[in-house]
């Protein structure tokens, strides 16, 4: 006899059947997640570990696997849509990610994560590749890159940040080896569709303020390029540097460039609001300020200000914070951009749901005249 949980199983499966016939795309979306979550849970209960390289997350549950995909069936037959407003492609987790405007059309590429699955787990080893021309309705295009087993990056690709200089747009990556070292790596592109990776290794590693080394976990990740009015480039990263004691501290590295192949080290920066780590830094200018944006794990998105791309940034605080403790310091609204698109401001957050469910969203947001900014309605 078939045991409780394939009984559920299966009552879910033949309520989700109906909404399969559906093909707009709201409903693709849900039907999509819904069916990922049953597998997972059909998987885990026929004794599928949830345990990664690194350890186990909260949300890694039959329960929780379950309890989503039932909570997303029950809207559906109410006929509401639950993930309205949660970009994401068919069947996957969306994480960090940049956009990039070409044409009057916004091109969005990303973490292609598992839904139901640690990136420890299940290895995140392409970047997706979406076009929009409202923010609302997505095309979601062929992946543009993958993990190279004869390059540094053979285990995963993390963190796109594109920029555009002179014509050729300039993929900043996360390569990550297998021993979990991570290190900024480059593609580049006329087209935004056809990618050429850079080298045979490398661009950027931090400086020796840091002890990074390809032979274990080393922080490098989460990388963006901004280009200054002068034309020089700056590159803001997520890493580790000494403190004076000798301990570890997580950080900002900074380094610039003028012909955006060779770097500069400019040192790391560290923010005393930021007791866990620090991540997903994109910097703009706005008149004579820069702005960072910035994850602070555990609490939300934060921001700051500095009359220097450098050095100098002042803490604004939080900007999107997470009202409640997290069971998991990574499950808080993160990965934010701050964008303009048709005469709009926009920010975004991935907000990460325990079970690894993470979906971009979109906010309006407005620059006040004391050179704060505020958040406002959500895109829908």
């Amino acid at each position: 006899m078939p045991g409780t949980n394939f009984i559920k199983f299966s009552e879910l499966k033949a309520r989700i059947a109906p909404f399969e016939l559906k093909t707009d795309a709201e409903t693709v979306k849900t039907v999509s997640i819904v069916n990922v979550l049953l597998e997972r849970m059909l998987n885990v209960d026929a004794g599928a570990s949830t345990e990664g390289r690194f350890g186990m997350s909260p949300g890694q549950t039959l329960e929780n696997y379950m309890g989503r995909a039932e909570k997303y069936i029950d809207a559906l037959e109410r006929g509401e849509y639950p993930l309205k407003g949660k970009a994401t492609e068919p069947g996957k987790a969306l994480v960090d990610h940049s956009f990039v405007e070409k044409d009057g059309r916004m091109h969005l590429f990303y973490n292609r994560d598992f839904v139901g699955y640690e990136w420890d787990t299940m290895p995140v080893n392409t970047v997706g590749h979406a076009v929009t021309d409202d923010l609302v309705n997505w095309t979601w295009e062929a992946p543009v890159l993958s993990v190279d087993p004869a390059k540094f990056e053979n285990y995963q690709v993390w963190s796109p940040g594109v920029v555009e200089k002179n014509g050729t747009y300039y993929m900043y990556y996360t390569g990550v080896n297998y021993n979990c070292a991570q290190a900024i790596c480059l593609a580049t592109s006329r087209d935004l569709y056809h990618w050429e990776k850079y080298g045979d290794g490398p661009v950027v590693k931090p400086g020796p303020w840091g002890s990074w080394t390809p032979e274990r976990w080393s922080d490098c990740r989460d990388s963006m390029v901004f280009v200054d009015n002068d034309g020089t480039a700056y590159m803001y990263y997520c890493t580790a540097r000494r403190r004076p004691d000798g301990g570890m501290e997580t950080a900002v590295g900074v380094a610039s460039s003028t012909d955006m192949v060779n770097w500069t080290d400019r040192g790391a920066y560290t923010f005393d609001i930021c007791d866990i780590t620090l991540e997903s830094p994109f910097v703009l200018r706005r008149g004579n300020k820069y702005y960072m944006f910035y994850t602070n794990c555990g609490h939300g998105t934060a921001y700051a200000v500095s009359d220097d791309p450098i050095s100098g940034w002042q803490s604004l605080g939080m900007l999107l914070p997470y009202s409640i403790p997290p069971e998991c310091p990574a499950n808080v609204p993160s990965c934010a951009e701050v964008f303009e698109f048709k005469g709009q401001w926009y920010i975004s957050s991935c907000l990460r749901e325990p079970g690894c469910e993470q979906y971009l969203e979109l906010f309006r947001l407005t620059w006040n005249s004391d050179g704060t900014v505020t958040v406002g309605e959500r895109v829908e």
